[in-house]
């Protein structure tokens, strides 16, 4: 006779595809959204209950659900679907971004919207997740300026980097989605 089933056969332990791509997605996501963290926890501020781990914890969550594509183990993270800031405040809508040496500068029309200010303030946001930095411009611009012009940090002269743009009000209560300009 030939045995079909033995109770004392060892099984082997094989750790579940499913396990095994949730944990990539999550290193995956954590790897581009660490260097973001403070920026993260106020551009989401408005869906946090005021705590940071809850504003970082809900960017990780999208940044799962719809920043990482394809099947384990050949999942990537896609930049574009990101999402730094989350908010109905609407962005203004870009016309050009121009990268020239040691700048960034992104153009953009300032159409009428009745929820959107001329004083409602532009953020600009590069990162390197490579070298695992981040940062955003330091000079403030408004909505009414049509443009906003960055020098880029020594470390971003030289290397890639992707880039964000999103705005709020002056009080930084009501914030836009991000916009993913690129790859540079």
């Amino acid at each position: 006779m030939e045995f079909f089933f033995d109770a004392h056969k060892p099984k082997k332990e094989k750790e579940p595809y499913g396990k095994l791509a949730s944990q990539q997605k999550m290193r995956l996501a954590m790897a581009f959204l660490n260097p973001l963290r403070p920026v993260i926890n106020e551009g989401w501020s408005q869906y946090s209950d005021g705590k940071k781990s809850k504003a970082f914890g809900q960017a990780l969550k999208k940044a799962i659900q719809e920043g990482i594509e394809g099947a384990y183990p050949d999942q990537m993270l896609v930049p574009g679907n990101i999402m730094i800031s989350m908010g109905t405040l609407p962005l203004p809508a870009i016309a050009d971004v121009v990268r020239s040496p040691g700048t960034l500068e992104v153009l953009f029309t300032n159409d009428p919207h009745p929820m959107a200010k001329d004083s409602d303030e532009l953020v600009l946001i590069v990162i390197s997740p490579e070298l695992g930095i981040g940062a955003k411009n330091d000079q403030v611009w408004y909505r009414k300026d049509g443009r906003i012009e960055v020098e880029l940090p020594v470390q971003f002269e030289e290397g890639s980097f992707h880039a964000y743009l999103y705005c709020h009000n002056k009080k930084k209560s009501n914030y836009s989605k991000s916009y993913y300009l690129g790859f540079f």
